[in-house]
């Protein structure tokens, strides 16, 4: 029974339930930006469903893309990469199924030996036919993902490793959430005239995690605001 419920969430990780323009904000890129990466016809992102959005393994993979660009990996590299992965281990979306590291040139996995331990530092570059090379750097949007035992992506703290605010397709349907609540909760609440101290009471959270949720949300909570009691 444990089996089949785990099986069961795990569907929602294929389910295309980001829109574009989420995940280009999630990203930090511009929504052009992921339909031409997905119109590629090379192996950079996997292929969009026309009309539809993209997936939570899908958004993953955007977001190690878009990380990858922004430290200087040329893109033609992590296509390479990502066919080179592909290739070798079957997985449809190897950035979000896949333990890596880069050092903004190379594109890597880590090494196993053969009773499956990690090979310490000694990572594969993928992008050049699988030579071996050495690193110490990793990138921090890894350490923003929480991994499962298989060592694929089931949660992202998508505003940084240090924060609260995560993607998790198990905890409010895979929308931003902080201990639960969904971040566009908190924005809609504070809008309507809430102060930070009353949401913080009504959801069970800190006063800094309602200010989290805002500022991810784009907002300053500073900011002038239509009174509650405005007719």
């Amino acid at each position: 029974m444990v089996l089949q419920a785990d099986a069961l969430w795990k569907t929602r990780l294929n389910l295309p339930a980001y829109r574009v323009g989420e995940a280009a904000t999630y990203a930090k890129v511009a929504p052009q930006t992921v339909t031409a990466w997905h119109k590629r016809k090379t192996q950079l992102l996997s292929e969009k469903q026309s009309h539809k959005g993209i997936s939570f393994l899908q958004l993953i993979e955007l977001a190690v893309v878009a990380d990858m660009g922004a430290l200087g990996v040329k893109l033609c590299e992590i296509e390479l990469a990502r066919s080179f992965f592909r290739k070798e281990t079957g997985l449809e979306f190897p950035f979000a199924q896949l333990r890596f590291k880069t050092d903004g040139a190379d594109v890597f996995s880590d090494l196993q030996g053969e009773l499956g331990e990690i090979i310490e530092d000694k990572v594969l570059s993928a992008n050049h036919g699988g030579q071996y090379v050495w690193t110490e750097m990793l990138s921090s949007r890894f350490k923003e993902f929480n991994y499962d035992d298989s060592g694929a992506v089931i949660a992202w703290k998508v505003a940084g490793a240090n924060k609260d605010i995560e993607i998790n397709p198990q905890v409010a349907f895979g929308a931003p959430q902080i201990a639960g609540v969904k971040t566009g909760i908190i924005k809609g609440r504070w809008t309507s005239g809430e102060e930070v101290d009353e949401i913080a009471d009504e959801f069970s959270l800190s006063t800094s995690q309602v200010l989290e949720a805002l500022i991810f949300e784009g907002i300053e909570p500073s900011e002038t605001r239509i009174s509650r009691w405005m007719n």
